[in-house]
């Protein structure tokens, strides 16, 4: 059995949505299921926002250890 004879035409006819039924708050008729991204919203911004913080932590903790560094080496 062929995929097409299996699962029909690449092109599926969908019914036109009932704007009646429509959820005003997501877009949503009755019986469906929300979309990943509405489920599960992306991070990202806050995940940005982490990485550059760690960087600057970072690279004031290796700015401070280097100035001690020399201090201690050089008696300063």
């Amino acid at each position: 059995m062929s995929r097409m004879e299996k699962f029909g035409s690449r092109r599926a006819t969908a019914a036109p949505r009932d704007q009646t039924k429509l959820d005003s708050r997501n877009g949503l008729s009755d019986g469906e299921l929300p979309s990943r991204r509405i489920k599960h919203p992306s991070n990202k911004k806050q995940m940005t926002q982490w990485l550059y913080r760690a960087q600057i932590v970072i690279y004031l903790m290796l700015v401070i250890g280097l100035l001690m560094w020399g201090k201690k080496m050089y008696g300063l």
